[in-house]
């Protein structure tokens, strides 16, 4: 037995030395046992990574048949990361101080200390730090706070909110926000449209949260799991999706501040058609989601089917809006209103694209018939 188990590494210690290519590996594949299969690693892989007999290697099946190998002891991935410091100086804008902890918060920080180089921070300074992290990121408090120092920490862990999760609260709050903005501008509720605007906030909220899930797990693609996806190629998809869902929430806000300009009630023709191309928007957005979060292919191509009805949807409209004898700066506002309802139906086949690259793989999977 073990005269063999000699020939077998001398083997495979000549095909590393003629089929390792930098960090690429060529190994056969081997039959031993009762059936058993199997393949040997790297030395110089093994070394780096810490491993020695008996260590353990979890396998994470991917899509087209791979296989990630990951040493098990690094999948003990701590959530907390390292304390992180910066310093501010007294002359600084507060917008670019809370630049910097938006990105340091995306990026996977959990606890931000900001300190001042001049010994206190100003009362403008920690009015927008405080502001920061009530507004902006999900999860996080102010947990200390001084005339010299504050410290930001996240509270919210990785299995607490996954990412479909988070989309879907983020989906559900922008299509709010336009039906909001719709009723606002049908019944000149200039309040309404004001709360609208303030809810866009949110939206960004849950927008930095997806992305800060994502980053971590692209840097820890083993326990992708963790956040809810399966694949690393979801990491993009959602990524992209995330982004048209916040631009559609923006014109949502939009919607709601040009009502604020309107001088004069609207015609019935003019609101129904606004509320019908709104609908069809609204609708097509929903319906993208869906089919993303069903993994549905043909759901998300019947919202492509609509990408052209919308389009002249707005075209009659605009019609419409020229025909009709009101003042100039109505009729200007109005068409950014038309123009925005028409940019959410297009988001909306923007998030339906990247689903059918999503699921384009299972809907052929579907169409091949067993061999008889």
């Amino acid at each position: 037995m073990k005269y063999c188990e000699s020939i077998f590494y001398t083997m495979n210690r000549v095909e590393e030395k003629k089929e390792d290519f930098e960090d690429r590996y060529v190994r056969r594949v081997q039959l031993t046992g009762r059936g058993s299969y199997i393949v040997s690693m790297p030395k110089r892989w093994v070394e780096e990574a810490g491993l020695a007999k008996g260590g353990r290697i979890q396998f994470s099946r991917q899509g087209n048949h791979g296989l990630l190998l990951v040493p098990f002891e690094q999948l003990k991935y701590d959530d907390e990361q390292p304390r992180c410091t910066i310093s501010v100086d007294s002359n600084e804008e507060p917008e670019s101080v809370t630049r910097r902890i938006i990105s340091l918060y995306v990026v996977g920080f959990s606890t931000i200390e900001i300190g001042s180089k001049s010994g206190s921070l100003t009362s403008t300074m920690r009015e927008a730090i405080r502001d920061v992290a009530r507004n902006k990121l999900v999860g996080t408090e102010l947990v200390t706070e001084s005339s010299r120092s504050a410290t930001l920490q996240v509270l919210l862990t990785f299995p607490q909110l996954l990412v479909p999760d988070a989309l879907r609260r983020m989906s559900s709050i922008a299509n709010s926000m336009q039906q909001d903005a719709l009723q606002a501008l049908a019944s000149s509720d200039h309040e309404l449209a004001k709360q609208v605007v303030k809810i866009d906030d949110e939206i960004d909220r849950f927008s930095l949260y997806i992305i800060r899930q994502l980053k971590w797990a692209v840097q820890h693609t083993p326990l992708l799991n963790r956040i809810g996806l399966t694949v690393p190629v979801e990491c993009l998809g959602y990524r992209i999706i995330t982004k048209s869902v916040e631009r559609s929430a923006d014109h949502a806000a939009s919607i709601a501040e040009n009502s604020l300009g309107i001088q004069r009630k609207l015609d019935n023709p003019i609101l129904k058609d606004t509320s019908t191309l709104s609908q069809i928007s609204s609708n097509m957005m929903e319906t993208a989601l869906r089919a993303l979060f069903s993994g549905d292919y043909r759901l998300a191509e019947s919202v492509l089917a609509n990408k052209e009805k919308i389009i002249d949807l707005e075209s009659k409209l605009v019609e419409r809006l020229l025909k009709e004898k009101m003042p100039a700066s109505d009729l200007s506002t109005l068409r950014l209103i038309s123009e925005s309802l028409l940019r959410i139906g297009e988001y909306a086949t923007d998030v339906a694209e990247v689903v059918l690259n999503l699921t384009v793989q299972k809907s052929i999977q579907q169409f091949v018939r067993a061999p008889t």
